[in-house]
């Protein structure tokens, strides 16, 4: 336990002060923890636009799931991104012409995100808009290299990505589950709960996000009396939810995904642990769980966390913009779907439309020059001008190794029924 939490501390503490997911469906056999139990921008484009010039256009794709157990996340992350495009074609394009955007499905799973990316690949993509899962991204991330094609993700926070070698392929507009832990943790601690368990996912996101939360917890002062991980095939999950409920902790957490987090209330509903207080993270963040689940009121009260936006001009830019075109409050990871599509097109405007040319880039579109936000940075990404790209979840300031080192969480709560509220947001800054 030690090393653990002096690991996971370091690397919040290097995340924080220096430079720097999500979820997945990665088959993965769970070691022994802590009495560990596991199963097997603007409303209208700017008058100035990007000069026409001859080339090639913009091609990219997006890579979400619009099918399968995150389909609800899917459509509504996609939404930023669709919005992203439609501005930058209004401001004139990239290389002097329209981009042009390819949608794929990655469901839930790896082969219909294999078979999705191979079709994008074909389509001539440069760049893609995701994977939305952790997982998904791990799975095909060397795929997508090998092709020459970049992926930035709006929504991949597992710890894992920090650590793989990516070549400048590959960046994410979330931040690390490491960080949430932190703040989950902190959330905890300020609801005066002393212990806790832990019901989790036993895939990279899962494991990331529930050590991180331990450690953290720990470092505070809390116990953490046991950490239960559940097979995210599996469909009944009374053992598992016996676990993690026979030590009466002050508090569960539960890390899930909402067809097995389904499963995973509903026994806790009937072994009356349910009545423990429960926290969550932005797996299941908007999923509607008290009507899906068939849970009623029950879960009135009980608080998440899950990466959110940074106040200021530019995620005003982004709301207006995106309530004038859906006629709704943005999604959960459309302004991180949002930034994920515009540092593309800005690196490509300024370096070139392949993605090799789009790797070369990103890095610097997302900081160390004159403060931008939204289309109206193209057209000095165009003139060569160094620029950094302000965005609608905040100022991102991509490290080398494409993680953001400046993020913004939600904490938010379940106020009656399906209703949620954001009770307050934290700022990480780099």
């Amino acid at each position: 336990m030690k090393n653990r939490k002096a690991l996971a501390l370091i690397a919040i503490l290097a995340l924080v002060a220096a430079a720097c997911g999500g979820s997945d469906t990665a088959d993965e056999v769970a070691e022994v923890e802590v009495e560990t139990t596991e199963a097997p921008a603007t409303t209208e484009a700017p008058a100035t636009t990007v000069a026409a010039v001859s080339g090639d256009p913009l091609v990219l794709g997006t890579l979400m799931p619009l099918t399968g157990d995150l389909g609800f996340l899917g459509p509504g992350i996609e939404s930023g991104a669709i919005l992203a495009v439609k501005q930058i074609n209004a401001a004139g394009g990239v290389n002097g012409q329209d981009v042009v955007w390819v949608q794929g499905d990655s469901g839930t799973a790896p082969d219909v995100a294999s078979a999705s990316l191979a079709t994008l690949i074909g389509e001539g993509v440069a760049g893609v808009m995701g994977a939305a899962a952790s997982g998904i991204s791990l799975a095909i991330m060397q795929t997508a290299i090998d092709a020459g094609v970049v992926m930035v993700s709006p929504s991949n926070t597992s710890p894992q990505f920090t650590k793989v070698k990516n070549g400048g392929f590959y960046a994410r507009t979330a931040p690390s589950d490491l960080l949430q832990g932190a703040v989950l943790a902190q959330v905890l601690i300020d609801d005066g709960v002393e212990t806790l368990s832990i019901i989790s996912r036993a895939d990279s996101y899962g494991r990331g996000l529930a050590e991180a939360t331990a450690s953290s917890f720990e470092d505070a002062g809390g116990v953490v009396n046991t950490i239960v991980y559940h097979d995210q095939n599996a469909t009944e999950f009374s053992s598992e939810v016996t676990q993690v409920g026979k030590n009466s902790s002050d508090a569960i957490v539960g890390i899930l995904f909402p067809s097995t987090g389904c499963g995973v209330l509903q026994a806790a509903f009937e072994q009356g642990s349910i009545e423990t207080p429960w926290y969550f993270t932005d797996g299941v963040r908007g999923a509607n769980l008290s009507s899906e689940c068939g849970l009623g009121n029950s879960l009135d009260g009980y608080k998440g966390t899950a990466p959110g936006s940074t106040a200021g001009a530019a995620l005003d830019a982004f709301t207006e913009a995106y309530k004038a075109e859906f006629g709704e409050d943005p999604a959960p990871y459309s302004a991180q779907a949002y930034d994920a599509i515009m540092i593309m097109a800005l690196s490509a405007a300024a370096n070139g439309v392949t993605g090799a040319d789009i790797a070369s880039g990103l890095v610097e579109a997302s900081g160390n020059g004159t403060a931008c936000i939204g289309v109206e940075c193209l057209a000095s990404a165009a003139a060569g001008e160094n620029i950094d790209y302000k965005g609608a979840s905040g100022d991102i300031n991509l490290d080398e190794q494409g993680d953001p080192t400046a993020s913004t969480y939600d904490v938010w709560q379940i106020t009656s029924g399906d209703e949620e509220e954001i009770i307050k947001s934290i700022d990480f800054g780099s």
